[in-house]
């Protein structure tokens, strides 16, 4: 774990923050690697309340894909009402996994997590396949750009991207020992990524290399940022602790900070509808905060939990929130309501 994540820990020991460095902390143990076909969960279908999701997806044939704790990975196909579970495992150690998502065809996809793992699909998160990082240490987060092209980010300042579908993946090296926690590309060459001591980063060549735009030194006055997502090429937001954010109105060549007013929460996921140009982004987190964007002002849902939401995800017809403690959240309207998942509602174990 990195002196950057043990720093927020003792700032703002949210649950978010204290499970992820647990996680990073207790979990880690190099040279092991997960079993490269998933097995079956021996709990499926019982409360969840000890669980911890970190990431989802909604495929364009409106599938959905959960990652978490130990491995864990479920799929649903009726818009989040069941969930079918399984765990990639390999002996009693167990890697966390923080991040998913697939590309626009719905087919390729990439889960990564803890101890550098990297995890690819290319049936819809049906079976997953180990990629090699040459890391130990985490991933945070994974963009998918295309079938053949993904980025991650996370700690020591480091960015990898593939553009053979993760054959191989190529690494850049930020200098300072930043943890970067989110990235987002607005097309194949344009991407951002933000993280620590209020860090952005800026590629044009599709991840070949990348230049500082914020932060970017060990600032102990400069809070992290968590999340960032656009709206479309021009609007993007950047959320981070204690209600920091950033706005772009020209493409990400220039941030305004302190946009959204009177904004005192942290934030941990920001998103989109895949349509883009809505004019609305979708944030989450502590305490269960779910809200809507609009005109830079923020509208927060009717939550169904006062747990951290730590992912999110928009179809045209479904919302999906997860986050700590079995948090899992569905919207029908927009993000405007909420309602959890009941964790009985788990079917029965999918064996690859």
């Amino acid at each position: 774990m990195s002196r950057g994540l043990r720093w927020i820990m003792g700032v703002a020991p949210s649950a978010w923050i204290v499970a992820l460095c647990a996680a990073l902390w207790l979990g880690f143990s190099p040279g092991t690697s997960f079993a490269e076909n998933p097995q079956p969960s021996a709990e499926a279908g019982r409360d969840r309340t000890w669980e911890n999701y970190f990431g989802v997806a909604i495929l364009p044939s409106e599938r959905a894909v959960i990652v978490g704790d130990k491995g864990l990975v479920m799929t649903s196909d009726d818009h989040g009402r069941t969930w079918q579970r399984v765990q990639l495992k390999k002996g009693v150690n167990l890697y966390d996994l923080y991040s998913v998502a697939f590309a626009p065809d719905g087919a390729s996809g990439w889960a990564v997590g803890d101890g550098g793992v990297i995890f690819h699909s290319d049936d819809r998160g049906a079976t997953w396949k180990p990629q090699d990082s040459k890391l130990t240490s985490a991933l945070l987060k994974v963009v998918a750009i295309d079938a053949q092209k993904a980025c991650t980010a996370g700690e020591h300042g480091v960015v990898l991207c593939t553009a053979d579908g993760g054959a191989s993946w190529n690494s850049y090296k930020f200098p300072e020992d930043i943890v970067f926690f989110d990235l987002a590309f607005t097309d194949p060459n344009n991407g951002w990524v933000v993280g620590e001591f209020a860090t952005t980063l800026r590629t044009t060549d599709g991840g070949k290399s990348w230049n500082l735009q914020t932060g970017g030194k060990r600032d102990l006055t400069s809070d992290p940022f968590f999340a960032i997502a656009f709206e479309n090429a021009a609007s993007g937001l950047v959320l981070g602790l204690n209600g920091e954010d950033m706005t772009t109105a020209d493409g990400g060549k220039s941030w305004k900070p302190g946009a959204l007013a009177g904004q005192h929460h942290s934030f941990y996921a920001a998103t989109a509808r895949p349509a883009g140009d809505s004019g609305e982004l979708y944030i989450g987190g502590q305490d269960g905060v779910a809200a809507r964007v609009v005109r830079g002002e923020v509208l927060p849902g009717q939550s169904a939990t006062s747990n951290s939401i730590t992912g999110l995800a928009f179809s045209p017809h479904l919302g999906l929130a997860v986050g700590m403690s079995g948090t899992i959240m569905r919207s029908e309207d927009g993000g405007q309501h909420w309602s959890a998942w009941n964790a009985g509602n788990t079917a029965p174990v999918r064996a690859n």
